[in-house]
């Protein structure tokens, strides 16, 4: 399906006051619920050791703000994961909205792989460390490398995170060629990876357009593949076995 350069101006008057409007929820639920939650949960996690206290109040606010963008989300394929099990979560960008869906709607709490500029957004930046989320500088080879083993190091805590390989959002749908970092990562620390397939979050909210138009979105998750018995040698097969696994089931 393709999303028309021109959308109605009966609908976009609509779209861009509900894209507007998901930027206040995301205001508000920073400045209610990321405020007091990055200020207890560091003391809560030296002192006592308490992980993960972030996630009951952050997925509140994540499905909050898909709600606001009016994307009315269809998960499958849960059955796939066991609740115990730590995986890196890989999937197809299309939207800003993908992040928010995989981490409200896999059944378990996702840190992630994210640019390092999101340090510099308020509360997000300081909260960065209690949600997991591992700051990637690829304009640096040495820092790509010392986060790549930071994530890896993650995931062996228990953590499970989730990429987008491609490094950026399609704006048609087709996906472009994943990045290895995220599965020299997995192979590091013998986690297998779970490849999750996204449709329809780029005609609710596109990449460079200012609106947010109402529309049923996609999460599939597919069967895990094993990273044992592959080596550093063998990635671009594994990248290729992942990426065409997701390729298969996206609709551009």
């Amino acid at each position: 399906m393709e999303l028309s350069s021109e959308i109605p101006q009966s609908v976009l008057l609509a779209a861009r006051l509900r894209y507007f409007w998901t930027l206040v929820v995301a205001a508000t639920c920073f400045l209610i619920l990321g405020i007091p939650v990055v200020l207890i949960g560091y003391p809560l996690r030296a002192i006592f050791g308490i992980e993960d206290v972030v996630f009951p109040f952050a997925k509140f606010g994540a499905r909050l703000y898909l709600r606001a963008a009016g994307a009315r989300v269809i998960v499958s394929g849960r059955d796939y994961l066991a609740d115990d099990e730590t995986y890196l979560f890989v999937a197809n960008h299309q939207s800003n909205l993908d992040p928010p869906m995989i981490f409200c709607y896999v059944g378990q709490n996702v840190g992630a792989l994210a640019k390092k500029e999101l340090r510099r957004v308020p509360v997000l930046g300081q909260g960065m460390a209690l949600a997991h989320i591992i700051p990637i500088d690829r304009s640096n080879r040495e820092r790509a490398i010392e986060s790549t083993r930071a994530g890896a190091a993650e995931l062996r805590r228990g953590h499970s995170l989730m990429a987008f390989p491609e490094g950026t959002r399609s704006p048609d749908g087709r996906m472009r060629e994943f990045k290895k970092g995220a599965f020299f990562m997995a192979l590091e620390a013998g986690v297998r990876i779970v490849p999750i397939a996204i449709n329809g979050t780029r005609l609710v909210m596109p990449k460079g357009r200012s609106v947010s138009i109402p529309g049923t979105v996609s999460l599939e998750i597919l069967p895990p593949i094993n990273t044992l018995g592959w080596d550093a040698t063998e990635i671009s097969g594994l990248v290729e076995k992942v990426s065409s696994a997701i390729r298969e089931r996206v609709m551009a």
